[in-house]
């Protein structure tokens, strides 16, 4: 037994060092995102490479190793460990197999092109020029393809790189998952549009909101969703909204843009930045403290499913504008007080809904044309790992995806291939998990509001978000992975397994009630 004791505190000991520089390479990269200097930037590629040699080296020390050994030949490790050390264990071991079966220059190699990569990505975006990007993208697919080969020889390229985002997730899940809504959602798309249907508010696009105010707006609806901004920040930035842990719980950052002719992209990314950092601070932290990685969460999936589940079962829904209409817009801009004045919280509700035929910009598409733009990228994906694409046709494939889907194409690159920063940072396999959030988004919220006695809703329409928060923190947050999958969690809370039929039909009943029926 004071073996296993031993091993229990060498293994917490060592693996809290690891997360530690780990949240050294957060702060880098939030770091390079939001404060660095123009010419930073070669300096900062080589401290990422550095930290990540010497962070590769810890996860693959022999001490390490043994540690786990020795708890692997425990005859039964679960009878003297607690359901959260025994995830950690479980954990800890899988991540030192591929930390070990990863080349060391491969992984010096991958943190560079995680910076240049990046870098590629800004400038081409920049001048709507996919070819500044193209060479970054045929380095990455070459590198991950040698990834999974050395790590994961027994699974196929691409299904490592599903699994390193969402655990158990394959093509044919993912493929299964979208067939299932891929064709009702371009019905109900084409339903939608063919109604031809008004709903956005007169002259509302000619409105310009103050940034200074549309910040203080975002502040007050994070500190009430429960953000503690003693435990982190929020930044307005120029580039893609995220969320950073530097050390969760007690250090999140959020990222957020607002745009003075656009009042709800930069509300809506900080609903969605501030409930990925929810997730983040709801984290245990005597266990976050104490090394046990297993704190963490489980998946991106179910992390996204935070994130959409405030910013659009709360922020999107009628009830939350019934609320923060005349609490929150109309008192952060006094300015507009003419124009919003004569606007009602239904109103606006139905101008933050509006459907977007033919929209090409994913962060900013409409909740029921999302999933398409997820689809895309997905189907692109899967196409340059199996060979059925080159990275030279993605533009083409792109245009032609975007027409079929939500109805017309991009004008150039910038509004096309490279609006998204996922594929200059290496992020393959990391898109199907939005459409994966949201479907788990619905059952969480659907649970939760069954829990509280059919009262959740009520509870968002007076403003009380708390509630919310601690539920999910209860039932989601301090969980962590104590159990291997999201799949499993989320059967647990919700009492089924993904569910795309809930899903669907709340797309359905929704924007039925906007377009398709006088209500």
């Amino acid at each position: 037994m004071e073996s296993t004791t031993q091993a229990v505190k060498s293994l917490k000991q060592r693996l809290g060092e690891i997360e530690a520089l780990g949240g050294m390479g957060n702060l880098l990269f939030w770091d390079k995102e939001v404060m660095l200097a123009a010419g930073g930037h070669g300096a900062r590629k080589k401290q990422m490479e550095t930290l990540a040699l010497v962070a590769h080296e810890r996860r693959t020390s022999k001490e390490l190793g043994d540690c786990l050994d020795a708890l692997h030949k425990h005859p039964d490790l679960r009878a003297v460990l607690s359901p959260m050390e025994a995830a950690t264990v479980r954990e800890a071991r899988r991540d030192y197999t591929r930390a070990t079966r990863m080349p060391t220059e491969l992984e010096v190699r991958l943190a560079g092109l995680r910076s240049s990569g990046y870098d590629a990505w800004s400038k081409a975006r920049e001048t709507s020029d996919f070819q500044i990007m193209a060479p970054a993208l045929e380095e990455w697919l070459e590198a991950l393809k040698e990834e999974a080969a050395a790590v994961a020889p027994e699974m196929r390229p691409y299904d490592y790189c599903l699994d390193k985002f969402e655990r158990g997730a394959t093509v044919e899940k993912i493929d299964a998952m979208f067939s299932s809504i891929k064709q009702p959602l371009i019905d109900l798309l084409r339903k939608v549009v063919a109604e031809n249907k008004s709903v956005a508010i007169p002259g509302w696009s000619e409105l310009k909101f103050p940034l200074d105010s549309q910040k203080k707006l975002g502040e007050k609806i994070v500190r009430e969703m429960g953000f503690k901004l003693e435990n982190g920040r929020l930044d307005n930035f120029g580039g893609h909204p995220s969320t950073t842990s530097v050390s969760s719980p007690t250090d999140v950052r959020l990222t957020t843009r607002y745009l003075e002719d656009n009042l709800m992209f930069g509300i809506g990314a900080t609903i969605h930045e501030a409930g990925h950092g929810l997730y983040e601070q709801g984290r245990d932290l005597e266990a976050s403290e104490n090394g046990l990685i297993a704190s963490g969460p489980p998946t991106l999936g179910l992390h996204e499913s935070q994130s959409l589940l405030w910013e659009r079962s709360v922020g999107l829904s009628r009830e939350f504008w019934s609320h923060y209409w005349s609490r929150g817009v109309v008192e952060a801009f006094p300015e507009l007080e003419s124009s919003l004045g004569r606007i009602s919280h239904k109103d606006f509700y139905r101008q933050i809904n509006v459907v977007k035929p033919g929209f090409q910009i994913r962060v900013d598409a409409d909740e029921l044309s999302y999933p398409l733009h997820v689809l895309l990228r997905y189907e692109i994906e899967k196409g340059l790992f199996d060979g059925s694409l080159s990275v030279q046709e993605i533009p083409g494939v792109w245009k032609a995806k975007m027409e079929e889907y939500v109805g017309a194409a991009p004008k150039d690159d910038a509004e096309g291939c490279l609006q998204d920063v996922h594929w200059g940072m290496g992020a393959f396999g990391y898109f199907p998990t939005y459409v994966i959030g949201a479907i788990y988004a619905c059952q969480i919220f659907d649970a939760a509001d069954r829990d509280m006695g059919g009262e959740l809703r009520q509870q968002v329409g007076e403003g009380r978000l708390l509630p919310l928060r601690e539920w999910l923190r209860d039932k989601i947050h301090r969980v962590g992975s104590v159990y291997e999958t999201a799949e499993e969690l989320v059967e647990l809370v919700t009492g089924k397994p993904m569910d795309t039929g809930l899903y669907l039909g709340h797309l359905t009943t929704k924007y039925a009630g906007i377009y398709l029926n006088d209500s």
